[in-house]
């Protein structure tokens, strides 16, 4: 019986276990609800999504396209916009319902979602001590770009958008202006 040198056993071994680890590992800001990435074109996203329901002007001075899209079984819309350069910049989902116990159910979902893949968010609105104030909001502040997750739920208007920002319209994290 021929006997396999160990060293050659390991090095095999560790090779199949980084390649198996790489496959299963998602990098840090990677939006969950499209396989579309900063480099890619209007075209590149028209042939992932279908042609555009809506467009209008983006808060980049480019062009912001929309199209339904389902997202954890449940429909609603992806925003794609742009800069005036025709850099893709912001990629956003978001999700509108007339309920505040559903609005609230679907934060929550998303929420511990981003958490198991960004880690702890590095600014929280705090709904329980502003419930009366404000919706529930986080901001992760990542080097590959900031990532928001926001409601607003008010009589007119129960909504919740997650976006993803190019690291380049992205913000640095707030200094903190309560301390002295």
């Amino acid at each position: 019986m021929k006997r396999i040198p160990i060293h050659s056993f390991l090095l095999t071994a560790l090779i199949l276990i980084a390649v198996l680890t790489a496959g299963c590992q998602k990098s840090e800001g990677t939006c969950p609800f499209t396989d579309i990435s900063w480099g890619d074109t209007l075209e590149d996203i028209t042939e992932l999504e279908g042609d555009s329901s809506e467009s209008y002007d983006s808060i980049y001075d480019g062009t912001t396209y929309t199209f339904p899209k389902e997202y954890i079984g449940l429909k609603g819309t992806i925003k794609y916009s742009f800069d005036d350069k025709d850099r893709l910049v912001g990629i956003s989902w978001m999700y509108e319902c007339s309920d505040s116990e559903d609005l609230r159910a679907v934060y929550d979902k998303i929420h511990a979602k981003a958490g198991e893949s960004l880690g702890e968010s590095g600014y929280k609105l705090n709904s329980d001590k502003f419930a009366e104030m404000a919706s529930p909001s986080d901001v992760w502040y990542l080097e590959s770009g900031n990532v928001i997750l926001n409601t607003v739920d008010s009589s007119e208007l129960k909504v919740l958008q997650y976006t993803y920002l190019h690291p380049d319209v992205s913000e640095d994290r707030p200094e903190d202006s309560t301390e002295g």
